[in-house]
């Protein structure tokens, strides 16, 4: 019998700077060390590429972790690391392969991104005591620059329902248990749509045992379905809030802002035993990431798996679409009126900006989106349950002068390959070898 554990986001950027340099790459990990140890097989999102350098996309909120919290992963016990998010090129394709090539540097493993669409898709196999996993990670976000693999160029992992039935088919009969790492869902909604619902249950009848989601940044619900158990997101297990402009082609200032309120500190470390028969056993462990920015286990586990219940329950409903659709036009148009809210309380900011544009000789352009000074996030939420890449932004102030047009598409199959860096010096062994059995 072996013990796996998955969890959420980890995104140990911005604010994770200056406590690398205070308090050292294992900081954000001690006081969930011991609940982590745990665990013979841990798998986690690595939401943010580790680098110090390269050139960020435009039009997008960029991340990164500096590399030597690779070691403080290592130490914190995790096995292995899924790229297939919107993130993981956020500082193009040098940054992502100097990723690799840390992780394998301590001895972590990777999957759900490569060279080519082939090496993005193959699984990661772990082995454990004779008990063997083998975990496929896909990702189903909009992003508007050219992240997702195709053929031979660089990239991550597309969800193509069709070409991950092969996977887990070939996978099935060669490990005891096969998991599907899925970056999904609209960001902090509390339920997942109705088409992930489906989508995770077919996942399941494709002869996939676990269903892991992440990306929300705030937990929803989870559910057991037929011999399959489904984590439809786990949250942020460590994350920053998010403070960032840039321009737009209009030559336009945008301003992203996402604070940790309490959804988003919430997380959750799903839990499960293992056997050479299957799944014996599931269990959550509720997370908390604290202002101190340290994740751990929560100081009252009966009030998180009442809160559970009450994300999981809806998702049994013969309804739920109905159910859905209902929240969704909630969540929305509540998010529509703390924005109106907001930019009621900053009016008093429209006259210096009027002011601002008149000395600087720029035009003053009043339309519905303009808004002076430095406003926090808008959540617009999009017409499916697609969410958008990084933080949503609004448009702020203009600026007097332009960036580089659009480089990427919002459909994978436009999208341009972009220029491979590919540094022998930087890239290291494993673009070699690429191995996917970890030991």
């Amino acid at each position: 019998m072996i013990k796996i554990g998955f969890v959420g986001d980890i995104a140990l950027t911005h604010s994770y700077d200056a406590l690398y340099e205070a308090k050292g790459p294992h900081y954000p990990f001690e006081r969930i060390r011991e609940t982590l140890a745990g665990y013979d097989i841990l798998i986690g999102n690595l939401e943010a590429p580790l680098c110090l350098g390269g050139e960020p996309y435009p039009f997008k909120v960029s991340l990164r972790t500096h590399p030597g919290y690779a070691a403080g992963m290592k130490d914190a016990g995790f096995t292995a690391l899924s790229l297939a998010n919107n993130h993981i090129l956020d500082y193009r394709e040098q940054a992502m392969y100097e990723t690799m090539g840390s992780l394998d540097s301590q001895g972590v493993g990777w999957f759900g991104a490569g060279a080519g669409l082939e090496e993005a898709n193959r699984p990661a196999i772990i082995e454990r005591k004779g008990i063997s996993l083998g975990v496929l990670s896909r990702c189903e976000v909009t992003i508007d620059s050219p992240f997702y693999a195709s053929g031979t160029e660089r990239g991550i992992a597309p969800l193509d329902l069709e070409e991950l039935a092969h996977a887990i088919a070939s996978l099935k009969g060669k490990v005891h248990i096969v998991a599907v790492s899925l970056h999904w869902g609209k960001e902090d909604w509390r339920y997942p749509s109705p088409d992930q619902v489906r989508t995770a249950r077919g996942i399941i009848d494709m002869g996939a045992d676990l269903v892991i989601g992440h990306h929300p940044h705030v937990l929803q619900g989870i559910e057991r379905y037929r011999h399959g158990h489904i984590a439809y997101s786990l949250g942020n297990f460590l994350f920053s809030d998010l403070d960032w402009r840039w321009v737009n082609g209009e030559g336009e200032v945008v301003h992203a802002f996402m604070k940790l309120n309490r959804a988003r500190r919430e997380s959750a470390i799903f839990s499960a035993d293992i056997s050479e028969t299957g799944i014996q056993r599931v269990s959550l462990t509720g997370c908390r990431t604290g202002k101190d920015l340290r994740v751990a286990v929560v100081d009252d586990p009966g009030r998180f798996d009442v809160r559970m219940r009450a994300l999981s329950a809806p998702i049994a409903m013969s309804r739920y679409a109905a159910f859905w659709t209902m929240y969704d036009e909630f969540r929305t148009r509540w998010i529509q009126m703390e924005y109106q809210m907001k930019r009621a309380r900053k009016v008093y900011k429209i006259g210096p900006y009027i002011a601002r544009q008149i000395r600087a000789g720029i035009p003053v352009r009043m339309h519905t989106r303009a808004a002076a000074g430095s406003l926090e996030q808008e959540n617009r939420p999009q017409g499916n349950h697609r969410a958008r890449s990084g933080t949503m932004p609004i448009q702020a102030e203009p600026a007097n002068f332009n960036d580089e047009g659009r480089t990427g598409s919002r459909e994978q199959g436009k999208q341009p390959p972009g220029e491979i860096n590919r540094d022998p010096d930087t890239l290291g062994k494993h673009r070699q070898k690429n191995q996917t059995l970890i030991s």
